[in-house]
Order: C-alpha cells, then sequence, then structure tokens
C-alpha cells in the first residue's frame, strides 16, 4: 500500500493517521513541491492525495478515508453516527479553508484580500465553527472521541486538521486562541497524545562535512542552498582531517549526516537530494540527459585530478595538463554547448528549471572554471561556447554569496 502525498500535514495526515492506528504498514511517499510539477501527469486528476493499492489507485481524501474506515472499523454504520462523522469533516474542511485563503503563503489572493478575510475569520468564523465543534462535544456523554466512543475517520479528520493548522508558523494557532472551548482543547489534547510517537521530535538540522574549499561538495552545498534547507556547513580545515576521517565509514568525504546516519559518495548524495527536493527528472529520457551531463561533468574533474594531484615527475604532469587544457576540455565544452542549444531553455541544461546537472556544473565553475587559482586556463575554451558562457553568467548570479569573488569576462 502506498500514500502519495506532499511533505506536510493537508489533507493527506488524516489517512496517514488512521494507517498508523490500524497498524497497516503503507509506503507513506512525500512528494516535494518543485518534484510535483514533473508528477502530477501520472495522476488522474492531477492531484493528491493518492492511495494506491496492489497497483489500483484511489484519489479524493474523504472517499480514501471512508474506504479506509469501512475496510478498518472507523466508520460508523449508524445513520444518525455517520451523519455526525461527515458533519464534523465538514466543519473541518470549513476551518482549514478560511486559513489556506487567509494565512497561508500558498493563498491565491494578494496580501490586502488576505488580511480582511483574516480579520473576519477570527472575530466571526472562527469562534462559530469552534463553537460548534464544542456544543457536539458537550452534548456527549462520551467526551474522549468526537463521535460515538471510539476513532472514527472523524477524529482522525480532526487530528489532521490540527497538525495543518500547527504546521504553518504565521498562522494563529487557533485551538489555543479561540475563546470558549474547554472540552475540545482538552479532547484534541489527549488524542494526539495517542501519536506522540508519530509526531516524535524531527531531527536536528542535517549537517554536511566537506574540505573548507568548493571541489566535489560545493554542488551538494549549492543544491542545499537553492532549495532552502538549512543545514550546517561543516568545513574541515586539512590539518584536522587526520583526527576527523576515523569518524567517517569510508575515510573520506564529502559525507551528509542526517538523523544521525551517514551518506557517504557524492553522486549517491546528489541523487538522493535531486530526488527529494525534485531536481531529478522521472521523465526516462529527461532523467537520462541530467545524468549524461552529470557524467560529462565528472569527465572534467576526473581530467583535472589526474594530473593536480598527481606524483608523477613534473614534466609528465605538465604535459598531461596541456593535454587538458588543449583537447579534454574543449570537447567537454563543446558537449555540453550542444546540449544547452538542443535544450528549450538556454538557462538551465536539461528542461526549464533547476535539475542536478546545473549544480554539477556550477560546483565545478567554483572549483575550476571561474576560480582566482584555474579560471584563466579556461577561458580559451569557454569563448568558443558562448552560449555555456552566457548559461553561466546567468546561473552564477543566482548565488551571489557563493560567487561574489568570481568573475567571467
Amino acid at each position: 500500500m502506498k500514500l502519495f502525498y506532499f511533505d506536510v500535514p493537508g489533507r493527506g495526515e488524516a489517512i496517514r493517521l488512521l494507517l498508523t492506528h490500524a497498524k497497516v504498514p503503507f509506503e507513506d511517499i512525500r512528494i516535494q513541491f518543485p518534484q510535483w510539477q514533473t508528477m502530477k501527469d501520472t495522476f488522474e486528476g492531477k492531484q493528491l492525495p493518492v492511495l494506491e493499492i496492489e497497483g489500483k489507485k484511489y484519489a479524493q481524501s474523504n472517499a480514501i478515508l471512508e474506504l479506509l474506515g469501512a475496510k478498518y472499523g472507523y466508520l460508523p454504520v449508524c445513520p444518525c453516527d455517520n451523519y455526525e462523522t461527515f458533519c464534523i469533516m465538514n466543519t473541518c474542511d470549513d476551518i482549514s479553508n478560511k486559513m489556506f485563503n487567509a494565512f497561508t503563503p500558498y493563498s491565491p489572493y494578494d496580501e490586502k484580500a488576505k488580511k480582511e478575510m483574516a480579520e473576519e475569520a477570527m472575530k466571526l468564523d472562527f469562534p462559530l465553527l469552534f463553537s460548534f465543534l464544542e456544543k457536539k462535544l458537550a452534548a456527549k456523554e462520551c467526551k474522549d472521541f468526537i463521535v460515538g466512543c471510539k476513532y472514527t475517520i472523524a477524529d482522525f479528520y480532526m487530528m489532521g486538521m490540527y497538525a495543518h493548522l500547527q504546521f504553518f508558523p504565521t498562522a494563529p494557532k487557533l485551538f489555543d486562541e479561540v475563546a470558549g472551548i474547554p472540552l475540545l482543547q482538552a479532547y484534541i489534547k489527549k488524542r494526539m497524545a495517542d501519536f506522540a510517537h508519530y509526531y516524535k521530535k524531527p531531527c536536528e538540522k542535517p549537517k554536511f562535512y566537506y574540505f573548507d574549499g568548493a571541489g566535489r561538495g560545493e554542488m551538494v552545498r549549492l543544491l542545499l542552498r537553492h532549495a532552502k534547507v538549512d543545514f550546517e556547513d561543516v568545513r574541515i580545515k586539512y590539518e584536522e582531517w587526520p583526527a576527523m576521517k576515523e569518524k567517517f565509514s569510508l575515510k573520506q568525504v564529502p559525507v551528509l549526516e542526517c538523523c544521525g546516519k551517514q551518506y557517504p559518495q557524492t553522486d549517491a548524495i546528489m541523487h538522493m537530494l535531486s530526488l527529494k527536493h525534485g531536481y531529478l527528472p522521472l521523465d526516462p529520457e529527461k532523467m537520462y540527459k541530467v545524468t549524461f551531463l552529470t557524467g560529462t561533468v565528472k569527465d572534467l574533474f576526473e581530467g583535472f585530478v589526474k594530473f593536480y594531484y598527481s606524483k608523477l615527475p613534473e614534466e609528465k604532469k605538465k604535459k598531461m595538463e596541456e593535454e587538458y587544457f588543449d583537447k579534454t576540455i574543449p570537447v567537454i565544452f563543446g558537449i555540453i554547448e550542444k546540449r544547452l542549444l538542443e535544450n528549450s531553455s538556454k538557462e538551465y541544461l536539461v528542461g526549464t528549471q533547476y535539475t542536478m546537472a546545473d549544480f554539477f556544473l556550477l560546483g565545478a565553475a567554483k572549483w575550476l572554471i571561474v576560480s582566482p587559482d584555474q579560471g584563466k586556463k579556461y577561458e580559451k575554451a569557454l569563448t568558443a561556447a558562448p552560449t555555456l558562457m552566457a548559461y553561466l553568467k546567468t546561473r552564477l548570479a543566482d548565488f551571489p554569496q557563493s560567487f561574489q569573488l568570481f568573475h567571467l569576462n
């Protein structure tokens, strides 16, 4: 069983909570918003959540909840209780919709309209809707559950709404701020406590370990910054490395550390992060184009490393360096130039937005192509690739802090 939804509570949270409470194993596939643009055509209706059971896909959150509720005993069969269940869910929808429109950054309304809606919602709508729910609880003998005396889909819906309301830092915490709802406050506190294990404290921000230079680590830093990931950029000084290397399983960096788990190997890190943040197209042909270009950029890295860090005699190293700049680099730049000319947009390597390939190339740019130490040696080949030159000027401007000391003529 697979549940596809965004990495937010939203309309998918009630389904997650039901499956968790029912102890049903399921794959919780959390789609990042940039990734959705490349995925939505694969879903009927082009919307989420979608539940997949044995290859069959089910859409519409309330219909999914009803299906699972009937399957696992959370859907009341008594007509009156069934009515109360959907009445509660509809009221939660009213609250969530008003919250979405007035307080979230995804609202389709402008700031003036949002402000007016927020004032009206806080003054009129939310007190009315929450007092309605409070009265529902007050009229019940069993106040531990919103309908009847055991979990129903209405409880999961209510908790999903609560989690979503808590999710947006700029939104009011309605269960605390709306007055006169003590029963509702006690109810939600008790029910959320049942899922303390589910809502465990998130991991500390990830750490990225690499030397205090560009090298093979810069592409990872650039991707994380572009994705607005708050991470600790641990820059290791070379004199510190002998004492630190035992900390890492492969005795090498870069390494990304998340939730106490270490992820070595640059390519693997980039693939994982690109899938997570929507920088790796899922279309097979586009994915091939991205991977082809990352391989091409790696050839640029490898060619440089062969002579620069070689322990061969200086005369041999000099010959390898000349061959690298006179033969290898023009071929590599020519390949990238050709791919840019073939692409629908000359501002990105594949498609019309950032992909993993762009971060690979920009990482190479900082380390080699426009660096103070090596940049001059790449100028001749770069001049012969004007589309690549224009691309780099455009993309480098996206990272003023990373490239503030670097210039292209």
